[in-house]
């Protein structure tokens, strides 16, 4: 499985916890008035790590981003609930927009799709969901300076906090091995 969840900080009081656990996305649920447009939000309590086979490359998702899982709309919450199997590769997706690297919007999209595919989101509900994401997408794609310092909390507290870093920063940082120069979406 491609995702792991990183070293939590010794000062949580883990300090015989792996280095890399497999699989599971930790997070601490906001209480309803962090609600995003009527989706409820929650706070990556550690951060984690999602290797694309396809390309190679490692995308890590830092500690106190704050997600809403899949941005749904209401009226399709129904059919497509915003937390369910696809809920990890939603996380790695939101995040990825939010860094909103140029030119990299179809590169996230198609980690969302491969990412749904590892966690064994079925073949018609993943290509409905990146379908929706590349059709309708694009204006969530990039909008750091507007969401930037409401995308981070304290997941002891709840309360949100700007971050110590910048977009660029963590992605120049924290992207420890990008696509091979060959991959295309």
């Amino acid at each position: 499985m491609p995702f792991v969840t990183l070293q939590p900080p010794l000062e949580k009081g883990l300090e015989a916890y792996p280095q890399v656990m497999p699989k599971p996305l930790v997070v601490a649920i906001l209480d309803s008035e962090d609600e995003k447009e009527g989706r409820t939000c929650a706070i990556v309590t550690f951060a984690f790590r999602y290797i694309h086979p396809a390309s190679g490359a490692q995308v890590d998702v830092p500690e106190g981003y704050v997600t809403d899982f899949a941005s749904i709309p209401a009226a399709a919450r129904g059919v497509f609930p915003p937390f369910g199997r696809h809920a990890k590769a939603a996380v790695l997706h939101d995040w990825l927009y939010l860094i909103g690297e140029p030119g990299k919007r179809p590169f996230a999209d198609r980690i969302f799709l491969d990412a749904m595919d590892d966690l064994g989101v079925s073949l018609p509900r993943r290509t409905i969901m990146y379908q929706t994401v590349r059709v309708a997408g694009g204006g969530a794609y990039a909008k750091e300076a507007d969401t930037w310092s409401k995308a981070f909390g304290d997941w002891r507290t709840g309360e949100r906090r700007t971050p110590s870093f910048t977009a660029d920063a963590h992605y120049q940082q924290h992207w420890p091995v990008p696509p091979r120069p060959d991959y295309r979406p």
